[in-house]
């Protein structure tokens, strides 16, 4: 007995599955980069990992020490390195989130000539972060900054209200 809409001795069509890519490299960098900001260094107290907002910056890591602010794009191939420079916060670095910006990535996957002015570059090895390149400090904008607040605050249960810290007399 065949199988329906085949002829006898003929193959069924081939069915091709696409699969899921396979971030995992991918997100355990990005919360490699995590630890590095809210442990190892700078003293950065709150930190989102791969926070999707209504702004143009979707930082893979982003963190803050209430004065500063850091951003990490985490980079797992070379060809997805080369694409980032086509962002539009790329092509305007005043659009884009982040006091110090850095690109991590895996070990000498990029070289610190490649980053952008002003960007640094972290390596990973063996589960370590390396500074390659310190970030200088630039401008961030107020915007992309304002839309990732919010995004973590409304993720986080704050409700819509008034905050009023001062206390009137009764």
């Amino acid at each position: 007995m065949g199988m329906r809409g085949t002829r006898s001795g003929t193959k069924p069509p081939e069915v091709k599955i696409k699969r899921k890519h396979d971030n995992t490299k991918h997100r355990e960098l990005c919360l490699l980069g995590a630890e590095y900001l809210r442990k190892l260094t700078y003293g950065v107290k709150y930190v989102s990992v791969e926070l999707v907002t209504q702004g143009w910056e979707l930082a893979d890591v982003w963190g803050t020490t209430g004065f500063r602010t850091y951003l990490i794009e985490v980079k797992v191939s070379r060809a997805d390195f080369l694409r980032d420079a086509r962002k539009i916060v790329r092509q305007n670095p005043n659009d884009g989130a982040g006091n110090f910006r850095y690109y991590l990535c895996p070990d000498s996957m990029v070289s610190k000539d490649e980053v952008p002015n002003n960007w640094g570059l972290m390596y990973e090895r063996n589960g370590l972060i390396f500074v390659e390149k310190e970030a200088s400090e630039q401008e961030a904008n107020n915007r992309a900054e304002n839309a990732i607040l919010c995004s973590i605050m409304r993720r986080e249960g704050v409700k819509p209200q008034v905050f009023n810290y001062r206390k009137s007399k009764q």
